[in-house]
């Protein structure tokens, strides 16, 4: 009994045991459960940010497929203004053709107006020439008649007789038919005259004709012109619209790009968390393994213990069957004693004895039946947790399938964008390679070209350097000439000074006039005298008249001298002439350089423009839209520079056309002079005839009728030469006002070359200006395509980086994802193995449980049979008096039955 208290102690230590290690396990069940379920949180946190990051990814993919969209767009717009703007300078340059057509039209027309006034004024100079000829003829019929009256005085002195009479007369006939000739050549050349002038005048209609349409067209091609600059204006205000959309979407892109950076900041933050939790998770899944193979080998050490007190135990049964052999041996010995003696107080301690082993069975019993419902419980709660544990499981099993799916199809889409995004880089690679070997070919190209053109242009500057250098030396040689059309000038005030004295000369013999007026008056007295005398004297008489003969020679000869001094005028006349013409023909020189200079400096602006133009394509060929800008207001001056220039030359042209019909009226009005002058002489010759034959008449008269009539002839002549004074007088003072208002009109000339030369000279200096400021403006505009060319080439760099650095993240964080995916299914295959582990303690726990159960019931089986058939043996034995009362208290309280039971 003592052992079987024993036995029951140490099975009570054992199930105490069982209960700590219980504990223990449903302590570690516990923290792996909670450890689970923070894996199960942590995995649903990393879902969740994937699933985010993975709608991220999305969001961006639309962004970017947005912004594809609108590149794609913005190309095809910028494309379609390429066009517009291509058709625009066709346009343009047909308009231009157009135009230079018609320039060249209108100046083939003009060269022929010119070359037409060129024949005219030829014809003109050869009508001057031929009148200079017919003028020098007249002057030696002047010179013959001088003669012919000097041989006819001398013939009247030698011989007052009817000859020279006659060889007067036939002279005087040959001189006027001579004349007469003369007077239809005259006419002849002033009806030829009048129709050049009809012709000139026809020609300038048809000039001012096509002048207006010349102005029409240009009033047309200004229209069109400003229709392209506003249609250019729109397209600009266009592609400023769409530049500003580029810098927006820059702008977006940059600000994605920041998003991007930041994700990938919190992605790399999320790697070093998950690292860091994983590195945790898988320190304590080792320390729970390692603990788990403590629990494992402290099991086992439990189930080496549990088969040694197994074999203990049977050891003890066995030990307990030899005992209990040894129990009835020696209750046979008993009954056999008590056979041979009294048995009353064997009987009482055997009593005894089974009732203590009665009660130390029934508290047995009942300590096993609270042990066997406490561990049917715990097996039952054991198994509702397994079965609870089994679901959990299955549960999570699934999530992680799911998870796995989700991954898988996470990791699919990942693939196709780097798929995606590997074939852009590779179309992105293949496009910067054939645009750089473009580049690098018109790069090329451009600078082979370049170096030609600098050279050429060198070349041309150097030539056009010489150019401005000639160009200046004219200019110098110009300002010599206007200095020495200033002393012209000077010399021409002096001319003037000459014409004073000539005036005054005139007045001189205007006083010689009235001189011989009072003469005139003093031979009307005479005469009287000479009437009164006649009856005296004839002698006297002859007297007088060769007196008269004198006097009227004097006269003819202070005529002659007045003819002289109108000649010296028209040498003046012809000298101011000459002086115009050379003015002319040095401001048409001044004109022609100018021009000269202006072409030059088109040609330098145009040469410029060239050269800016390949610097900026040599230093930006992508950018066509910035030096669109910088070509338009480029163009635009040049446009502003043509326009002045054409206004320029306008008023050169309208001002050549000014001096031009000065020049008209000048030489009609020295025709006019001519003429009046040469109508003057004839009128003076006529006169003087006329007074000569009435002279003659009247020294017929006086020979036949004996000086009857003479006061009366005296009378006329003396009005004849009075009215012939008188119209002398008035035309030399209209010849006098002529040559005043010719010397005014040739001052207003010289002030307006003057103005004309001024204003030539602002222009050239406002053009130097503009040219000034072109030229800054050119390099600043250089300056700032340099500038932005550095900040574009920097912005390349840039983005070439970017892309380089986005290819190894999205490298790493591809390998990353691999490496957490093997992660994952490492950590699911050990979550596995010690469920798997997990499976088969609890199997082996129910193995030992039921081998611990079969062994209980074998050993209190086997300890009620042998109680049993003890005690049957005892009641068939000799003590038959006390075999009711057992059987009695067997009846009352029978725990072998129950055992049996």
């Amino acid at each position: 009994m003592d052992e079987l208290c024993k036995e029951l102690d140490e099975a009570k230590t054992e199930i105490k045991k069982l209960k700590a290690e219980y504990q223990i396990k449903e302590e570690l069940s516990n923290s792996l459960r909670k450890a689970h379920n923070e894996q199960l949180l942590k995995f649903q946190e990393a879902k969740q940010l994937i699933a985010e990051q993975v709608q991220e990814l999305n969001a961006k993919s639309e962004e970017l497929s947005e912004a594809r969209h609108m590149l794609e767009g913005l190309k095809s717009s910028l494309h379609e203004k390429e066009l517009s703007i291509r058709l625009l300078n066709s346009a343009k340059e047909k308009l231009g053709t157009n135009c230079r057509e018609k320039l060249h039209k209108l100046e083939g027309e003009n060269r022929k107006l010119v070359s037409a006034i060129d024949e005219a004024l030829g014809e003109k100079k050869d009508l001057q020439q031929k009148l200079s000829a017919s003028d020098l003829q007249c002057e030696g019929v002047k010179k013959l008649l001088l003669v012919s009256e000097k041989k006819c005085v001398e013939a009247e002195q030698k011989a007052q007789a009817s000859k020279g009479l006659r060889i007067r007369d036939d002279a005087i006939i040959k001189l006027e038919e001579d004349n007469k000739s003369i007077q239809d050549q005259l006419k002849w050349k002033a009806e030829q005259f009048k129709h050049l002038e009809e012709a000139h005048k026809r020609l300038q209609e048809q000039f001012r004709l096509t002048e207006a349409e010349w102005e029409r067209d240009k009033s047309a091609m200004h229209e069109e012109i400003f229709l392209l600059q506003t249609r250019l204006d729109s397209q600009t205000r266009i592609s400023n619209r769409l530049h500003n959309q580029l810098e927006m979407c820059h702008q977006a892109l940059a600000h994605q790009e920041s998003r991007r950076k930041l994700l990938e900041i919190q992605l790399s933050e999320f790697k070093l968390r998950c690292k860091n939790e994983f590195l945790e998770d898988m320190t304590k899944i080792e320390i729970l393994t390692a603990h788990r193979d403590e629990e494992i080998a402290g099991l086992r050490n439990s189930l080496e213990n549990k088969e040694t007190l197994f074999e203990e135990l049977k050891l003890r049964v066995v030990h307990l069957e030899q005992e209990n052999q040894e129990l009835v041996e020696s209750l046979k010995e008993l009954g056999e004693s008590q056979r041979n003696t009294g048995p009353a107080s064997l009987v009482t301690k055997l009593r005894n004895k089974l009732k203590c082993l009665e009660q130390v069975h029934c508290t047995c019993s009942r300590n096993l039946k609270a042990r066997e419902s406490e561990w049917r419980s715990q097996m039952e709660e054991m198994n509702s947790n397994i079965t609870s544990y089994k679901s959990e499981l299955k549960r999570k099993e699934k999530e992680l399938q799911e998870r796995h799916t989700d991954l898988e199809n996470f990791h699919s889409t990942v693939d196709i964008l780097n798929e995606e995004i590997a074939i852009l880089l590779m179309v992105l690679k293949l496009e910067f390679s054939e645009a750089y070997c473009k580049l690098l070919n018109e790069l090329r190209l451009c600078s082979r070209e370049k170096d030609d053109k600098i050279s050429f242009l060198a070349e041309q500057l150097e030539l056009k350097n010489g150019a401005l250098n000639n160009a200046q030396l004219h200019l110098e040689q110009e300002h010599e000439k206007v200095a020495t059309l200033l002393k012209r000038i000077e010399a021409l005030d002096f001319m003037d000074q000459l014409v004073i004295l000539l005036v005054e000369e005139l007045e001189n013999h205007k006083r010689m006039l009235r001189e011989s007026s009072e003469c005139q008056l003093r031979l009307k007295q005479q005469v009287l005298q000479m009437e009164n005398a006649l009856k005296f004297d004839g002698r006297e008489i002859w007297d007088t008249l060769e007196k008269a003969e004198s006097e009227l020679a004097e006269k003819i000869r202070d005529e002659n001298q007045l003819e002289v001094e109108l000649q010296n005028l028209k040498s003046t006349a012809e000298s101011l002439k000459n002086c115009l013409g050379e003015n002319e023909y040095t401001c048409r020189q001044m004109e022609t350089s100018f021009l000269v200079q202006a072409e030059n400096e088109v040609t330098l602006e145009q040469e410029k423009e060239c050269i800016l133009s390949i610097v900026k394509v040599q230093e930006n060929p992508n950018l066509s839209t910035v030096t669109e800008q910088a070509t338009i207001s480029e163009r635009e001056a040049l446009e502003a520079l043509v326009e002045e220039r054409d206004h320029f030359l306008r008023i050169c042209e309208e001002k050549d056309s000014y001096i031009d019909t000065l020049h008209k009226d000048i030489s009609w009005l020295m025709e006019d002079s001519i003429r009046r002058e040469f109508e003057v002489e004839v009128r003076t010759k006529l006169d003087a005839e006329k007074a000569f034959k009435e002279e003659e008449r009247l020294l017929k008269v006086l020979n036949e009728q004996k000086f009857r009539d003479l006061p009366v002839l005296v009378m006329s002549m003396e009005e004849d030469l009075i009215s012939t004074v008188n119209s002398y007088f008035s035309e030399i003072m209209e010849i006098q006002i002529e040559t005043s208002a010719i010397l005014e009109t040739l001052n207003n000339v010289e002030r307006q070359r003057k103005l004309e030369i001024e204003e030539k000279n602002k222009v050239i200096a406002e053009l130097e200006k503009v040219l000034k400021a072109q030229k800054a403006e050119t390099e600043k505009l250089t300056n700032q395509f340099g500038s932005e060319k550095s900040s574009m080439v920097v912005l390349i760099n840039e983005l070439e980086l970017e892309n380089g650095v986005l290819h190894r993240d999205i490298k790493k964080l591809s390998e990353e994802k691999e490496n957490i995916l093997i992660h994952i299914e490492e950590f699911n295959d050990h979550l596995s193995e010690i469920s798997c582990e997990d499976a088969k303690l609890m199997k082996s726990l129910e193995q030992l449980q039921s081998c611990e159960e079969e062994s209980e019931q074998v050993v209190d089986a086997r300890v009620s049979v042998e109680l049993h058939a003890s005690a049957k043996k005892n009641a068939n034995s000799t003590f038959s008096p006390m075999t009711t009362n057992i059987e009695v208290d067997a009846d009352e309280r029978s725990p072998l039955k129950e055992l049996n039971k």
